[in-house]
This record gives structure tokens, sequence and C-alpha cells, in this order.
């Protein structure tokens, strides 16, 4: 059952996009942004209201599909035009024989500096949300965080959501290859990663190149058609529908 403000999402025509499109072109959306304000440093472009979106996007993405590595079932999402929530997940399932696009809300921060924890209880102190409702931090901050130590801090706390994971650029210094190439590890600084918290502890790593791979099989994005056997058909438009 969608709650009333998410209703449109069962209407004819929605498009989903793959989150493999926003791990891709998220970077393509910077570089543009960057060439805007060609005289200004790399921090002023990151934190431009402009790439706000793009970003939300990104984080979005991240989640979404180490949810598709967790479950071994494709996720998709969309970044509704108005907020909340910040973005909507969703992965098909089979309900009484017909196909059924199963949804979470999710919404965003970005951690840039200060306790990662405070981020979050900040976030969540703002205003109430749904309950389905992941809570995504998206960290911003270089450094070595302990996110098991944050996972066992927020556990024994009372929180307005359940779900709440950490994303982030990098991996785990654990996973560094210690004795790898120089290609090699430059390859592994590549990743990008997600850190559940709450209600368990966990962790995905995605590879932003092979992880990506299923544009090809799955598409980019398709289009809803609603319920029935038929339930979605990829997009053969010669104008496609943008997420960016």
């Amino acid at each position: 059952m969608y709650p009333p403000h998410l209703l449109y999402l069962k209407e004819k025509g929605t498009v989903w996009f793959n989150p493999s499109y926003g791990l891709r072109y998220f970077w393509e959306e910077q570089r543009k942004l960057a060439q805007k304000f060609a005289d200004k440093p790399f921090q002023y472009v990151w934190d431009h209201r402009e790439l706000k979106r793009a970003k939300e996007i990104y984080a979005m993405s991240i989640i979404a599909k180490a949810m598709s590595k967790s479950d071994q079932r494709q996720w998709w999402m969309i970044k509704p035009q108005n907020d909340p929530p910040d973005g909507v997940i969703g992965t098909i399932m089979e309900d009484k024989g017909f196909p059924e696009m199963c949804v979470r809300e999710v919404e965003i921060v970005e951690h840039k500096d200060g306790n990662l924890l405070d981020t979050v209880r900040k976030k969540l102190s703002s205003k109430q949300y749904e309950p389905n409702t992941i809570l995504v931090c998206y960290i911003s901050q270089g450094g070595v965080f302990d996110f098991k130590r944050n996972s066992e801090i927020i556990l024994q706390e009372a929180t307005s959501l359940d779900n709440i994971f950490f994303v982030f650029p990098g991996l785990m210094v654990s996973d560094i290859p210690k004795n790898g190439s120089t290609k090699e590890v430059a390859r592994a600084m590549l990743k990008v990663s997600s850190v559940q918290i709450k209600p368990i502890y966990s962790m995905e790593t995605i590879d932003p190149i092979e992880d990506t791979r299923d544009l090809k099989e799955q598409g980019a994005f398709f289009i809803f058609e609603g319920v029935g056997k038929s339930g979605s058909r990829r997009v053969t438009l010669e104008n496609p529908p943008k997420l960016f």
C-alpha cells in the first residue's frame, strides 16, 4: 500500500531509473558545474546549490545499488520533483501473481564535518518521516571512521527511523590492497561504499565500473505500466527521460 503522497508512482507512465545511471553520470554533472565556475575551487563547486540535486541522486544511486547487490534483485529509483522525500527506491516483486513495485522513501543528509552521529541526530530531529523511510548520510568529509562503533552507539538510542546508512567514496581500510600494484590500489580507491548501522551492521562495496555494466542488460530506465501481467516496459523513445 502506497501512502497518499506517493500514489503518483502508480500512475501509468512513471519512469524509474537504474541506479547505475546515477553512479556513471554524477561526476559528469559535477564536471559541467566546475566548468561553469572555472575560477572557483573544488569545494565551492561541491557546496553550490546547483549541485544539490545531483548529489542527492548520487547518494540514492549508491544505496539502491548496494541493495541490489545485497538482495541479488534489481532496484530502481526516482528523484521526485517535490521534497519530501529526497528520493524513492523500489524493486519489483510479485503479489498474487502480478508485478508490484515495492518502494522505500529515502531522506539524504550530507556530513561535512564534526561528529557523524550528530549529523544523523540533527537530521532525524528536524522533521517527522514516514516509518518506511531510509536515512542515507553521504560522507563528504575525508578521514577514517569507526563505523562498527557508530553502529553500536546508535543501536542503543531510540531514533525516529530504524534504517540508517552511511555512503561514501572509498572503502574499508582493510580492503585496500596492501601488496597491490599502483594501478590496483588506484582502482580500489575509485570504489564507493554503503554501511548500514541500524537496525543491523552490514556493508557493501561498489565498483563504479564493474557494477554498472547492467546498464546494457537492464537498461537505464523503464516505464511502469501499472498493475498487470505486463507491468513494465523498456523506454524506447527517441528523446528518453533524463535523471539529472
